[in-house]
């Protein structure tokens, strides 16, 4: 078994989990189902935000609200060793989201099933903070991992960067334009208005861009949020195609 493969199974078993926050969630989607299904894992997706149509029509995916069909379709594609994939339909280049409910509901007929939802929007920023109605989070949901750029250290606080600036500042404490700092960054992960508002389950933080900062401010941003009721810390290089974890510091 390869590193990865290894690093990359630890957050590979039955049940929902939510991706939230900004800065590569949908790789961290894509790689969970890449090395979901090398695991033999039978693997669901859909969003309760959007996902461009670009990003999952790889999956074949049913479009629809009726769950038997649904359930007939993600099915099959379980059967047949693929990725299932639901969504309610497409509006221009997006599918469209399903609501809680219909997630924990295909999760009650099959909880061996690991369902990866896409659970927040950031318009493709590097960090965001949410508004009070986002993320959506199933009731059901075990996990929630909670993705930021770790190039946002030493980066400026803008709108280039960040998505919702106006609630980060705030968190932050901070004008737009200030050099963000690990604390700054830490404030926006631990904030309960921050990346983790309304998460369900064991909370994963998963920090993309791992190989562009230097590491003893990684390690000073790590010092800020390890003492905290955070489950684990991924620390991945890249954040597209190329993300692979280096390294995995376990907190609880």
């Amino acid at each position: 078994m390869t590193t990865q493969t290894h690093y990359w199974n630890r957050l590979i078993k039955p049940g929902i989990v939510a991706l939230v926050g900004a800065g590569g969630k949908t790789t961290v989607l894509s790689k969970l189902v890449e090395y979901g299904r090398l695991a033999g894992q039978s693997v669901m997706v859909t969003t309760t935000t959007h996902l461009y149509e670009s990003q999952v029509a790889q999956w074949n995916p049913f479009y629809g609200t009726d769950i038997n069909k649904a359930d007939e379709a993600c099915t099959a594609a379980v059967l047949k060793g693929q990725c299932a994939a639901w969504f309610t339909g497409v509006d221009g280049t997006k599918v469209q989201a399903l609501d809680s409910k219909q997630i924990d509901d295909m999760s009650k007929l099959h909880h061996k099933w690991q369902i990866i939802v896409e659970a927040d929007g950031a318009k493709e920023k590097w960090l965001k903070a949410p508004k009070t109605t986002e993320p959506v989070i199933p009731e059901l949901t075990q996990t929630t991992i909670g993705v930021v750029n770790l190039q946002m250290l030493g980066s400026s606080l803008d709108e280039e960067h960040v998505h919702n600036i106006e609630l980060v500042k705030d968190i932050m404490g901070r004008q737009e334009g200030a050099i963000v700092t690990p604390s700054m960054l830490a404030h926006v992960v631990l904030d309960k208005k921050g990346l983790f508002q309304y998460s369900k389950g064991r909370k994963i933080l998963f920090c993309t861009g791992y190989d562009t900062v230097q590491h003893r401010v990684i390690d000073d941003f790590i010092d800020h949020v390890v003492d905290s009721d955070i489950t684990a810390i991924y620390l991945a290089d890249g954040y597209k195609a190329s993300c692979e974890i280096r390294r995995i510091i376990q907190c609880r």
